[in-house]
């Protein structure tokens, strides 16, 4: 059941987001921040249509969320602030905090991944056979495969898959920017069987991941989330965070290990940092050569030999000490 909108804004937030929605926009992000705001709005009892920058401010405060979620946060309120304003209410926000990224991925090993990749093949949801024992192993090797983001592999539609060239494309990207993503030849046969499995059955005809309960329409994120935890379990990968910002093994890690990977068979292969750097960039969908570098030095504990590699092939490049956090 999706959020009931229930401050003195709800009117304007659900209005706010037809109004996005209507001209194509990606609000997913939009939508969880106003989700949040309306809820403390809620519970502190705002009785007057003003949003200042010391509720914004206040509100910001109580999300238990990383730095860089709460410039997301803030850049998604200053839209609909703006949105206020031209409806004639009084409305601004706070100026940014400083973004950096304090997120520390896990790295998987090769050794684990061939076990989620087994454990998902023969994973049960329980006696019930569901749709999601049949579409998300495929999605978990299109988002290894790809390093795509789960949303951008989730909301896949057929439409955007060129099964005879291998490439897909993303449209519903972050930060608005559509590219296409070209496809190892396994991966591209496995879609062809998929899709023929999945039309013989009369399921998956508009999205590659159309859920069973709504259909039309993809699986929800969440619901792909709990499916990886349960397959982590069967496959013997547990962990226990030793920091806030160590988000554990989850789906974003394996973007994280396509990148550490894609980087090391073109180090291998004989090609500089900066050769292979644009092309991964791109094929990442990253607004700079900076959060691909990122990717790169994160605490890739698993492969100590891998990273001395890495380091010896961007270090000159990136020294320690340069503060990407402005950007």
């Amino acid at each position: 059941m999706g959020h009931v909108y229930g401050s003195i804004f709800a009117s304007e937030m659900r209005g706010y987001l037809n109004l996005l929605s209507e001209a194509g926009r990606y609000i997913y992000q939009i939508q969880s921040s106003l989700r949040s705001l309306d809820k403390y709005l809620t519970c502190c009892g705002l009785a007057q249509k003003v949003l200042d920058a010391g509720i914004i401010t206040a509100w910001i405060k109580t999300r238990d969320v990383s730095v860089r979620t709460k410039v997301q946060d803030i850049a998604c309120i200053r839209g609909f602030a703006k949105y206020l304003r031209s409806l004639g209410f009084a409305a601004n926000c706070p100026e940014s905090p400083k973004a950096h990224s304090d997120y520390v991925p896990y790295m998987f090993s090769d050794a684990e991944i061939s076990r989620i990749i087994s454990a998902a093949d023969n994973f049960e949801a329980g006696k019930v056979f569901t749709r999601s024992t049949l579409v998300f192993p495929i999605l978990l090797r299109v988002l290894y495969g790809c390093g795509l983001r789960l949303g951008e592999g989730s909301t896949l539609r057929w439409k955007d898959v060129d099964l005879e060239n291998g490439v897909l494309t993303i449209r519903k990207a972050k930060n608005l920017k559509q590219r296409f993503v070209p496809m190892d030849d396994s991966l591209t046969s496995l879609l062809k069987n998929y899709r023929l499995m999945t039309h013989g059955d009369g399921i998956c005809k508009d999205f590659l991941f159309e859920s069973n309960c709504n259909p039309g329409e993809p699986f929800r994120n969440n619901t792909f989330y709990v499916w990886f935890q349960n397959v982590l379990a069967v496959a013997g990968i547990h962990y226990a965070k030793r920091i806030r910002s160590e988000r554990g093994p989850c789906p974003h890690c394996l973007r994280h290990f396509f990148t550490l990977k894609s980087f090391l068979k073109s180090e291998g292969e004989g090609r500089r940092f900066e050769d292979t750097s644009p092309i991964l960039a791109e094929y990442l969908g990253h607004e700079s050569l900076k959060e691909t570098e990122a990717y790169l030095s994160s605490n890739h504990a698993v492969y100590k030999q891998s990273h001395k590699r890495v380091d010896a092939a961007i270090g000159h490049i990136f020294p320690k000490g340069v503060d990407f956090s402005e950007n």
